[in-house]
C-alpha cells in the first residue's frame, strides 16, 4: 500500500508553531549512527534502521499523547500507513533491487519507498516530539536519525550504480565508433605480382679466320 502524504491539520500547525521552538534542540540532539559499512545489497543497507524503526513503533501510543483528537487520529494512520509499508510494500521492492544491485531499473523503485517513507516518519517524530512521553519521543528520534543514514547510504548506492552504467554506455559507444571506422576503411590493395625477368642474351663469338685467309690480305 502506497504510504499517504496528507498535509499538517491547522489543529497541529498552531501547536508546532507555540510549542515547536522549546523542543526544537531536543529533536536535534540525537546523532546520527556512523555510515554503514559498503555493501552492495539494498536491503543490508536499510536492515538496521528497518529494525530500530519497528521497534520505535510498538512503543507509540498515539491515542494518549498529549495532543487534539485530529492531530492523533492523523498519526494513528500515519504509524498504520508506515508498518504496512514495512510489512507489505517495501520487503518484495528491496528484494528486487537485492537480485539487481546494479540495475537502476530495479534500484529506484525501493529508493523512492524508502525516501516516501522517511517523509511520512519525520512527520509522526515531529508530533510525538511536541505530545508524546520521552521514552516514545526518543526511540523515534533515534530511529528516525538511523533511517536518514540509511537513505543517504542507499543514495549513494544509487549513484555508484549509476555511474557504473555511465562508464559501461561509454566504452560500448567508443568500441562501436572504433568498428564503425574499422569497417569504412578501404580494404589494402595487394601490389601486383613482379614482371618475370627476360634472360640475358648472350653475344655470340666471332668465328675464327684461316691462316690463309689472313695472308692473301
Amino acid at each position: 500500500m502506497t504510504l499517504r502524504h496528507t498535509q499538517p491539520t491547522l489543529v497541529f500547525l498552531m501547536l508546532s508553531a507555540s510549542l515547536l521552538p522549546a523542543h526544537a534542540q531536543s529533536f536535534g540532539t540525537p546523532s546520527p549512527p556512523a555510515a554503514s559499512p559498503s555493501v552492495s545489497a539494498p536491503s543490508a543497507v536499510m536492515r538496521p534502521a528497518l529494525g530500530s524503526l519497528r521497534q520505535a513503533l510498538a512503543m507509540l501510543r498515539p491515542e494518549r499523547w498529549k495532543a487534539a483528537g485530529a492531530v492523533s487520529t492523523e498519526s494513528a494512520n500515519d504509524i498504520s500507513s508506515i508498518e504496512r509499508d514495512l510489512d507489505t510494500t517495501l520487503p518484495p521492492l528491496l528484494s528486487a533491487a537485492d537480485a539487481a544491485p546494479g540495475s537502476m531499473p530495479q534500484l529506484l523503485p525501493a529508493y523512492r519507498n524508502v525516501e516516501a517513507l522517511y517523509d511520512v516518519v519525520v512527520r509522526v517524530t515531529q508530533t510525538a516530539v511536541l505530545s508524546a512521553p520521552a521514552p516514545q519521543s526518543q526511540a523515534l528520534q533515534q530511529a528516525t536519525a538511523a533511517l536518514q543514514q540509511s537513505r543517504r547510504d542507499f543514495g549513494d548506492l544509487l549513484g555508484s550504480a549509476a555511474q557504473a552504467q555511465d562508464r559501461q554506455l561509454r566504452d560500448a559507444q567508443t568500441r562501436l565508433r572504433t568498428l564503425q571506422a574499422t569497417a569504412q576503411q578501404p580494404a589494402p590493395v595487394c601490389p601486383p605480382p613482379p614482371a618475370a625477368k627476360k634472360p640475358k642474351s648472350r653475344a655470340k663469338p666471332k668465328p675464327a679466320t684461316s691462316a690463309s685467309t689472313q695472308a692473301s690480305h
